[in-house]
């Protein structure tokens, strides 16, 4: 993939609940290169190498963000495990399945409900509190509910959810398939997947998640996700944030 120093392969059992609730996570399974290894990506048609990362290096990598030139970051590259509710699953698919040549997605592999049952019935997302839709964003919400609707809808929502996986067990104690039965499930259900992604795509990633009007849940595993990387890309990351805040 990239022009690769001695050491750029790091294997580090790094994990994030990014919403709280001690089910959801992020994982980093494994990842390739470097601050160095984009810079020597970037100097490859000069055929020039830097062996340990200088100022000269550092001031390259903050010109590459400014500039929006960020094609040698492709080859720095993460896996991830990421836990999360079905409904943070389905906006997250959308980064891969609109990725191009300028947008490198690697890889997704996510749980399939066709081969494996949810044996645990807790295994749902429940907010701790109940934001308000925002009257200026009609796919947005902004601020809280007040205390008592917030309890009101606390047992909704958590009821709601049992009853989907009594159904769900119901529908599989008939003898009905997992890949029919798993159409009861509310999108609050927790799944899992394998994401493999180029930094480039996954900074596009963390930008677009972090922006305004994005869902607080997501926004919650893109910041965790920034956390994770920033001890390997610390340079590139350092960059990012002085020129997207």
């Amino acid at each position: 993939m990239s022009q690769t120093t001695p050491q750029t392969t790091i294997q580090i059992a790094t994990w994030i609940d990014p919403l709280e609730d001690g089910k959801s996570r992020i994982e980093l399974i494994n990842s390739m290169g470097s601050d160095l290894d984009i810079v020597n990506d970037a100097r490859a048609s000069f055929e020039k190498v830097s062996k340990k990362l200088s100022e000269q290096d550092i001031k390259l990598i903050k010109y590459l963000i400014d500039h929006d030139h960020t094609s040698p970051f492709r080859g720095v590259v993460f896996k991830f495990k990421i836990k999360a509710p079905l409904f943070v699953c389905r906006q997250w698919w959308k980064h891969v399945i609109a990725s191009n040549h300028n947008d490198e997605q690697l890889g997704w592999n996510e749980k399939s409900f066709r081969y494996v049952s949810i044996d645990d019935g807790d295994d749902f997302y429940i907010p701790k509190t109940f934001r308000q839709q925002a009257k200026s964003n009609k796919q947005a919400t902004e601020g809280f509910i007040d205390e008592t609707a917030n309890l009101q809808a606390l047992e909704i929502y958590s009821r709601q959810c049992d009853q989907s996986y009594t159904a769900y067990r119901q529908l599989l104690d008939l003898g009905v398939g997992r890949e029919q039965a798993r159409g009861v499930l509310v999108p609050s259900v927790y799944t899992s997947w394998v994401w493999t992604v180029s930094l480039q795509a996954l900074l596009n990633f963390i930008q677009l998640r972090l922006g305004s009007g994005a869902q607080n849940e997501i926004a919650a595993y893109a910041d965790g996700l920034l956390k994770i990387i920033k001890p390997i890309v610390p340079q590139c990351i350092a960059a990012w944030e002085l020129s997207h805040h």
